[in-house]
């Protein structure tokens, strides 16, 4: 009759026929019913057990839960699965040696943990040791550590110190050194280095050397500000130029508001000085007024209609100017926008709509419907700059007086 051979949790290991021996389900030699020198069999698997099959290799076919004693390292090892045959997935239970090492899953200690000394090494992607309150003395070494609550460190000796972002705030208390400084209350302030007074007053720090970003020295001292040693360092300044006095003076070459379509304001009054000028890139004096109705670029316009101006309507009209796209000066600016107060220009050059062939230093009239045409006499409010032969309206360039 065969033997069955059950494992601890229930499940059939193997069975064994009558007269044989089975040495491949187990480290050990299984002899079956009526098997010729089972004494031998017995005697051995008794030794192999009792020393827990000391070798440099782990048994062959161990089962889940079986000993194996290292020689290489004087060491206990528990199998993890069945079969396991590779010696570095085994768990190390003790040593018996100095110098040996114990493996454990993950372990909860309850009440207090004595050792002579404790080694943590991180292996893989968790913390080695985490603390509610951890006294470290002599000359320890700690990397990536994060301290929460009240942590006192003493000779702490790093390369950063973080609030885990730039936004967090952090506080250091005390009189701190930094890099050499002889003493003082000293803080980062925004990224500056700054000292506080016991006002309000927070000072930047002196210095008796100017350098550029590269470290070669600016000499101020006895020199000037210039293009050539300074400017090209400095930033935008954003801030009130000068002092609050009547002589404070600007010496910049550029004034912008960062793009020509960015509003500005001037406030005060202004005076030329004596061969100064003023320079416009586009060529007619404008000046805002009401219309009674959208008209585009280049309209000839009169004063009437329901509001201040009106396009012209009839030839020969008074004009008071041309509907400007360029103006170099604009007055009564702040009078409504250009659909509802367009910039009429007054004099100067301007495209104007003209219908009709026109040629250059032609004299120019009203046509009606707020285009010009060719003037037929000496009269006239402006003259061509351009010559252009078609029928149609199109814009021309114009001088208005």
């Amino acid at each position: 009759m065969a033997y069955t051979i059950v494992k601890s949790d229930g499940t059939v290991l193997t069975t064994i026929p009558d007269g044989t021996i089975n040495t491949t389900s187990t480290s050990l030699a299984l002899p079956g019913r009526n098997y010729a020198g089972y004494g031998q069999s017995q005697d051995t698997n008794f030794v192999h057990v009792t020393e827990n099959f000391a070798d440099t290799t782990p048994p062959a076919n161990p089962l889940r839960g079986q000993l194996w004693y290292n020689t290489n390292n004087s060491t206990l090892y528990v199998c993890p699965t069945d079969g396991e045959s590779n010696a570095l997935l085994w768990l190390a239970l003790a040593a018996t040696s100095s110098g040996s090492s114990t493996t454990f899953g993950a372990i909860t200690v309850t009440g207090n943990l004595t050792a002579n000394n404790i080694t943590a090494t991180n292996n893989s992607n968790a913390n080695a040791i985490t603390a509610g309150y951890l006294t470290i003395s002599s000359s320890a070494i700690i990397a990536n550590a994060t301290l929460s609550g009240t942590t006192t460190i003493a000779n702490t000796f790093t390369t950063s110190i973080t609030t885990g972002a730039n936004t967090n705030p952090g506080t250091l208390t005390g009189t701190w050194t930094v890099n050499g400084a002889v003493g003082g209350s000293a803080l980062i302030l925004n990224g500056n280095l700054s000292i506080p007074n016991n006002g309000s007053n927070t000072f930047g720090i002196k210095t008796d050397r100017y350098m550029y970003a590269d470290g070669t020295p600016i000499t101020l001292g006895g020199g000037t500000y210039s293009d050539s040693n300074v400017a090209l360092y400095l930033p935008t300044y954003n801030g009130n130029l000068g002092g609050v006095g009547l002589n404070s003076v600007f010496n910049g070459k550029t004034i912008s508001t960062g793009a020509n379509s960015n509003v500005g304001t001037i406030t005060g009054n202004w005076t030329l000085s004596a061969g100064s000028r003023l320079n416009a890139t586009y060529a007619d004096l404008a000046e805002r007024y009401e219309i009674d109705q959208p008209q585009p670029i280049g309209t000839v316009v009169i004063v009437g209609g329901t509001n201040e101006i009106t396009g012209a309507r009839k030839d020969a009209d008074s004009v008071l100017g041309v509907i400007s796209e360029s103006y170099a000066f604009l007055m009564n600016a702040e009078a409504g926008n250009d659909v509802s107060h367009p910039a009429v220009a007054l004099i100067g050059r301007v495209r104007v709509r003209i219908a009709g062939p026109i040629e250059k230093g032609d004299r120019i009239t009203t046509a009606g419907n707020g285009a010009a045409k060719k003037a037929t006499n000496a009269s006239g409010f402006g003259v061509a700059l351009e010559t252009n032969h078609a029928e149609e309206e199109k814009l021309v360039l114009c001088v208005i007086k």
